[in-house]
C-alpha cells in the first residue's frame, strides 16, 4: 500500500549536541527562522522553518554517545545529507567556506542549467545546495 500524505512536505531532524554550534551553521549562517521550540524530558526542540519545510535540531540534555561520521554521500550508510534549491549558489558557498565549514564539492554545473554544490554542517551533515537556471 503506497503513503498517502497528509501533508505534502518533509519534517527532518538532527541531533545536535551543542545547541549554539547547530543554531551557527543553520540559523544565523543560511538565515532559516525559529519557528518555535519546545522541550521534552532528556530532550529540546528547536523548529526551523525551510519555506515549507521544518528542520527540527534536537539537543538532549546529556550529550549523545554517538557521533555521526563526517563525510560526503558514501562515506557511510543511513540518512547522509539533505538537498536545498537556492538562487545564491555562489554568494552562499562563499559565506559558508568563509566561516570555516567544509565545502567538499564546490559549485559546478553537473548538467546544463543545473549547478550543484555540496557543504558541511560541522557536525557530520552534508547539505547539497542546487541552483537552477528555470530558478
Amino acid at each position: 500500500m503506497a503513503a498517502r500524505l497528509a501533508r505534502p512536505y518533509v519534517e527532518a531532524g538532527i541531533v545536535a549536541n551543542d545547541r549554539a554550534e547547530a543554531l551557527a551553521f543553520w540559523h544565523d549562517l543560511l538565515g532559516f527562522p525559529i519557528e518555535g521550540e519546545v522541550s521534552f524530558p532528556g530532550l529540546t526542540v528547536i523548529r526551523l522553518d525551510l519555506g515549507g519545510s521544518t528542520l527540527r535540531i534536537c539537543v538532549p540534555d546529556q550529550p549523545a554517545g554517538h557521533v555521526a561520521p563526517a563525510g560526503g554521500f558514501a562515506e557511510a550508510t543511513g540518512l547522509r545529507y539533505l538537498t536545498l534549491y537556492v538562487n545564491n549558489l555562489d554568494e552562499l558557498v562563499s559565506a559558508i567556506e568563509a566561516a570555516g565549514y567544509p565545502v567538499p564539492f564546490p559549485p559546478r554545473e553537473i548538467r546544463p542549467g543545473h549547478r550543484v554544490a555540496q557543504v558541511q554542517d560541522g557536525r557530520g551533515v552534508t547539505l547539497e545546495l542546487v541552483e537552477t537556471a528555470a530558478g
